[in-house]
């Protein structure tokens, strides 16, 4: 199996981890969430591409603005303007807000600037699973232009739900 969409662009060990990942999440019967600010959406993409495991996906949020954050995902407009949108705090809190407002059993969030803003390529992850800590991941992909960062957020993204398996 490999992916459908993405598999073009995609490295062949991203395509690999992300079958890897639905395989064990189906096999044991969790579901998966995702929200999503500088990805547009690609992650959730990603994971239902695979075919025969795709079910394993529950839904995404694609939460570009500080308002869709605070709407669909509990994120506090305070916590936003006091952290800033892209910042550790911010991907804690959509990561759990995407736990909360989905059936899944695992919740990633990404949250970057993927080609402008005061840093190029900085990009905060996090990763909720319900019964542990939400875990938390810095990157720093550099100047490389908005498409390379966000195919570099999908091999972060699919670690961290298999680390959090």
């Amino acid at each position: 199996m490999t992916t459908e969409t993405l598999s073009p662009v995609l490295p062949s060990d991203t395509e690999e981890a992300t079958r890897r990942l639905l395989e064990k999440a189906s096999e044991w019967g969790l579901m998966l969430a995702t929200a999503e600010s500088c990805t547009g959406g690609m992650l959730a993409s990603l994971l239902t591409d695979v075919q025969g495991v795709a079910h394993a996906f529950d839904r995404g949020f694609v939460t570009y603005t500080e308002e869709a954050k605070n709407e669909m995902l509990g994120v506090p407009l305070d916590l936003i303007r006091e952290k800033s949108a892209v910042s550790k705090e911010v991907a804690v809190a959509m990561a759990e807000g995407a736990l909360e407002n989905s059936r899944a059993n695992i919740a990633l969030s990404v949250t970057g600037y993927a080609d402008a803003g005061p840093e190029p390529g900085l990009v905060h992850f996090a990763c909720a699973r319900a019964g542990r800590a939400t875990q938390h991941r810095e990157e720093h992909f550099g100047p490389g232009g908005r498409g390379a960062t966000r195919i570099a957020c999908m091999a972060v993204a699919i670690e961290m739900m298999t680390e959090m398996l």
